[in-house]
């Protein structure tokens, strides 16, 4: 027997509490166990849409409803009774005429009899007829453009005759790859590469199960051999992988089901699919806005590699020991049925990693911190050195400049670029910055001390003696230059050493600059992630206000933002403008308790500031509601400490005229001329901070406000004479 399980019984078991999940999972390890489902009054139900649906009693409400053709049982849905009967009568398996993938097709609920229209919002056919002067995107597209792009043919004329306006509910009534495809299309996109896609996923597919052939040939070919072979061959169809899975033991049925909202450890999208299989012909970037499964495709990628040799040795690292520990978690959740591909993953933070390997090689480094760096420089300047430049001037060109790129005379420094840094230097200025320097250099030598930069340097020389083959990088937009050196020193020893995940508009700790130039090119091999899972349409949409439609970095590789889908609707979030912190504090507490009256628990609501100064001002207004819930509080923190994290809700508070852009930053910057790029640093972070919520998002402040809330105000509708 094969056991299958669906992305919408990953769904459903989420919702239901946690003893529930607790009987579901039992009785889905006693059907492994038993296929005939004994004791289990499995009952083959007469009304569902598709005749091959049973049900499981759970309990005596709980059902699991489930298909069953010949060997292979599916777990489609779980649920109470009347909702779980309700879905089956309204569902139904089918495998595309065209792709070849099995699909579960909603079934039109038709209330109008045959001339009726869809009622997009209602979810059922209508008496009304349809609307002539409203736009219809897809009313001129052919059988065949729809039907290349999943669209099931029942779901024809409701698609032509869809109204602009009802665009975002495509996700809630069509397959996902129809929908994603006709979004993407009426938002500027084309439907060809949907179609490519598909394509290539049919042809990839074919390969792997033996088919041989040109391309067109096997496109064609197996399509058709899959659109007329079993449900089985369905099911493993590549674009089918996204909602269904074949459960291969025990264990891993048990890993599934400890974890329904984890649904990326069992299902993964074609685009990710193919990037996480990838034979990679160089160093491999993957990119996307937030919440579009970068950080997935990258725990992916190094299973992957890991499977692919008993022999391999991969790190998965980042750029801090909170995100690492995230991996790792993600991780363990991932190989849980997999312990031996486990051992040969190591993660750790990168600067840890790259301490480590030093330690073996060189023995263990003292390293010199920036408070160190910071008195050195004062030292230097109160010994007359430096000319007329401030010492906060001098530690950022030291950090940003000459520890960061390996300066060591002042030659060089007198011809280099300063990348990312606009304030000129006279040959005069940089004389006597170099005089600082140098004096900081010789201290540094004396005293046996090295900088996290001279670590990686040294490493970058002799890149073969590494304790790993890959090296997968998750948040890399925030690399320093000399980690991306280092990296660039594996790209050259191996064609699949580097893979990347990492988003430019989220960068919040790092000047640009140019990867190309220190080894790391991965023009051409630099891939965009378009679907977003985590966060709704009305949060991503809003968030996205904060940053232009496309980014380009130092290497002119373009990040396109237009185009992005999320797959699942919510309320709109809420911008307050309050009088005062007392109004701020009863305003999103009122919020709080809507939250928590709709079922969202504590621990799953973030509570964000910009630094450590508003953290009491946070608990304050979270102070009654987290007083009377033991250990799974509502969790408060930091913007740049939200980084990795999500939560169902999140409150962005305090975001005040004087805090956001942080004003201390602002004060501390020795060059006026760098102020450009810390205003777009603070703005990524509240990207970063608004792009953290799934569900619900609200912002808040104390009027007037951060002037980057001005970009999230919905903007009004012109006037019509």
């Amino acid at each position: 027997m094969s056991l299958l399980y669906a992305s919408t019984f990953a769904d459903a078991l989420g919702k239901l509490t946690h003893q529930e999940q607790k009987q579901v999972k039992i009785t889905t390890v006693d059907l492994l166990m038993d296929p005939k489902g004994s004791g289990l009054s499995l009952e083959r139900l007469t009304r569902a849409a598709d005749d091959k649906i049973w049900s499981a009693r759970v309990s005596r409400d709980l059902r699991i409803i489930m298909r069953r053709d010949g060997e292979d049982t599916l777990l489609a849905y779980v649920g109470h009774h009347d909702d779980a009967y309700g879905w089956a009568e309204r569902r139904k398996f089918l495998k595309h005429e065209r792709t070849g993938s099995m699909q579960i097709v909603e079934v039109i609920e038709k209330t109008g009899g045959e001339d009726g229209h869809f009622d997009w919002s209602a979810g059922r056919q209508t008496e009304e007829p349809t609307s002539t002067d409203k736009v219809q995107p897809f009313w001129a597209l052919s059988e065949d453009d729809l039907l290349d792009v999943g669209v099931p043919r029942e779901w024809l004329d409701a698609v032509r005759e869809m109204a602009e306006e009802d665009l975002d509910r495509l996700f809630d009534h069509l397959p996902a790859e129809a929908a994603e495809a006709l979004y993407d299309f009426a938002t500027g996109g084309s439907l060809e590469d949907h179609k490519k896609l598909l394509s290539r996923a049919s042809v990839s597919f074919a390969e792997e199960v033996g088919h041989s052939g040109s391309k067109d040939a096997l496109a064609f070919g197996f399509v058709k051999h899959m659109s007329e072979g079993s449900d089985t061959s369905a099911y493993t169809h590549p674009d089918a992988r996204r909602r269904f899975r074949v459960i291969e033991n025990v264990e891993e049925l048990i890993a599934a089901l400890d974890a329904p909202f984890e649904k990326w450890a069992v299902f993964l999208h074609p685009a990710q699919r193919a990037l996480v299989e990838k034979r990679a012909t160089g160093p491999t970037r993957v990119t996307g806005s937030a919440g579009t499964g970068k950080t997935i495709v990258a725990l992916h990628r190094a299973v992957h590699l890991a499977r692919l040799s008993e022999d391999a040795r991969v790190l998965l690292t980042t750029f801090s020991q909170p995100l690492s520990d995230a991996l790792e978690r993600k991780l363990e959740l991932l190989t849980e049925a997999l312990p031996q591909v486990r051992e040969r993953i190591a993660v750790k933070p990168i600067d840890a990693a790259a301490i480590a390997i030093y330690s073996a090689r060189f023995g263990k480094p003292v390293i010199a911190d920036d408070d160190l760096i910071s008195k050195a420089i004062e030292t230097a300047c109160e010994q007359g050195l430096g000319g007329d430049l401030s010492k906060e001037f001098l530690a950022e060109e030291w950090s940003e400049i000459v520890d960061a790129w390996g300066v060591e005379d002042a030659e060089t420094y007198a011809k280099l670029p300063r990348v990312g840094r606009r304030t000129r230097l006279g040959p005069k200025q940089r004389e006597a910055a170099w005089a600082v320097f140098e004096h900081l250099l010789a201290y540094l030598g004396d005293n046996n001390l090295v900088t996290p930069s001279m670590i990686y340097r040294r490493l970058a020389d002799d890149p073969t003696e590494m304790p790993f083959d890959h090296v997968v990088v998750d948040e890399a937009q925030d690399l320093t230059v000399a980690q991306v050196g280092f990296l660039g020193s594996l790209a050259g020893v191996r064609a699949d050493a580097v893979f990347l995940a990492g988003d430019i508009g989220q960068r919040i700790f790092r000047l640009p600059f140019s990867w190309t130039r220190l080894g790391l090119d991965i023009r051409g091999r630099s891939h965009s992630l378009k679907v977003n899972y985590r966060t709704s349409h009305q949060i991503r949409a809003t968030a996205d206000k904060l940053l232009p439609p496309s980014i380009t970095d130092m290497d002119g590789v373009e990040e396109g933002r237009r185009g992005t889908v999320s797959v699942f609707d919510g309320p709109e979030p809420q911008l307050i403008m309050a009088g005062d912190e007392e109004e701020e504090r009863r305003m999103v507490s009122s919020w709080l308790a809507d939250c928590l009256s709709t079922g969202i628990k504590p621990i799953e609501i973030g509570i964000l500031v910009r630094s450590d100064e508003q953290i009491d001002r946070a608990r304050r207004i979270i102070g009654e509601v987290n007083a009377d819930q033991g250990s799974e509080k509502v969790q408060i923190a930091t913007m740049h400490g939200a980084k990795g994290l999500e939560f169902r809700a999140v409150a962005v508070v305090a975001c005040d005229e004087d805090v956001l852009p942080d004003q201390q930053r602002m004060a501390s910057i020795g060059d006026i001329n760098e102020l450009e790029t810390a205003y777009e640093t603070e703005r990524h972070l509240l990207y970063v901070a608004c792009t953290r919520a799934r569900d619900r998002l609200l912002v808040s402040c104390v009027s007037p406000g951060s002037e980057f809330l001005d970009d999230l105000r919905p903007k009004p509708r012109p006037s019509t004479p």
